[in-house]
């Protein structure tokens, strides 16, 4: 893995649209290492052709971006908008207000963490800001991905919470019943086999910040579909195996990357068939049938 090295811009009359599209004081150019349009390539950000960008509402002061597209769900703002967050507390700040998602419980919480400094501004899905200076840390990776450094941060944040009490035990199966897509088809049969080995159910969103962080410290076997709850495999001990769930069309790498960062025991699986295994991100809303006795074979 190649990493950039981190930064931290300044940019006098700095502008940003909607969820971290920061532009320039004209407006004429976009910051596109920081302006996330996953899986476009640079002159493809959708921004580039956008016509409806409304005038500017004046900030007066600093304003800092951590804000990022799709911030607002779990897995996004665990990798992408809090190691910013955290990488600007670490220098200093250097902002009286911050562009950020605190919507969610999670993101409230880790904002409490923080000591609820400055004033948060939530980005809309058409706000557009422009502020005497605009400060811009960089993104953790490349589109975002994490990294050695964003994990650890992350890691050392969230470890200053303490040890917030877990009901799961040492296998834990990560459903996503609660969502409106990628859920397993055969969910009922596949629950009665992990249970009978062990396993205990857990639905993320049901938990606080510190309870979820708690549950994938103490977990040793992690089996779920792929989902935003996967993302908390950053707080698995090394050597902790996760079996990671996909349907053929949408085999997605992310999670796949964390563990590797973490030492875990990595285990994908795919349900058996001639279709080629693929990307397609509009193959990721399929739901997914799982081979059951393959999961218990990895798990086993």
């Amino acid at each position: 893995m190649e990493v950039e090295a981190e930064f931290v811009a300044r940019l006098r009359d700095g502008r940003v649209f909607g969820a971290g599209q920061v532009l320039s004081a004209d407006g004429s150019t976009l910051a596109r290492d920081v302006a996330l349009d996953f899986g476009k390539a640079w002159d493809e950000h959708w921004l580039l052709s956008y016509q409806k960008i409304p005038s500017p509402r004046r900030i007066e002061g600093a304003l800092a971006v951590v804000a990022t597209a799709l911030g607002n769900g779990y897995a996004h703002w665990l990798l992408e908008e809090l190691p910013r967050w955290l990488a600007l507390a670490a220098q200093g700040g250097g902002a009286e207000k911050i562009l950020a998602h605190v919507a969610q419980p999670f993101a409230r919480e880790a904002w409490a963490r923080l000591g609820g400094r400055g004033e948060v501004i939530a980005p809309g899905r058409r706000s557009h800001f422009q502020a005497d200076e605009l400060v811009v840390p960089s993104l953790p990776g490349p589109e975002g991905r994490p990294t050695p450094g964003s994990v650890a941060r992350v890691r050392a944040f969230a470890e200053q919470g303490g040890g917030a009490a877990a009901g799961a035990g040492e296998r834990i199966y990560v459903t996503r019943a609660g969502a409106r897509r990628r859920r397993v088809t055969n969910e009922a049969e596949l629950v009665a086999a992990l249970e009978a080995r062990g396993f205990a159910t857990v639905r993320p969103e049901e938990l606080t910040w510190g309870e979820q962080i708690a549950v994938f410290r103490r977990a040793k076997i992690v089996v779920a579909p792929h989902g935003a709850g996967l993302a908390n495999v950053m707080f698995c001990a090394p050597g902790a195996v996760v079996v990671e769930l996909f349907n053929r069309g949408y085999v997605n790498g992310l999670f796949g990357q964390i563990a590797a960062l973490q030492g875990l025991d990595y285990r994908p699986l795919v349900a058996a068939g001639a279709e080629p295994l693929g990307q397609e991100a509009a193959r990721g809303r399929e739901d997914i049938a799982v081979e059951v006795a393959a999961v218990v074979r990895a798990v086993e």
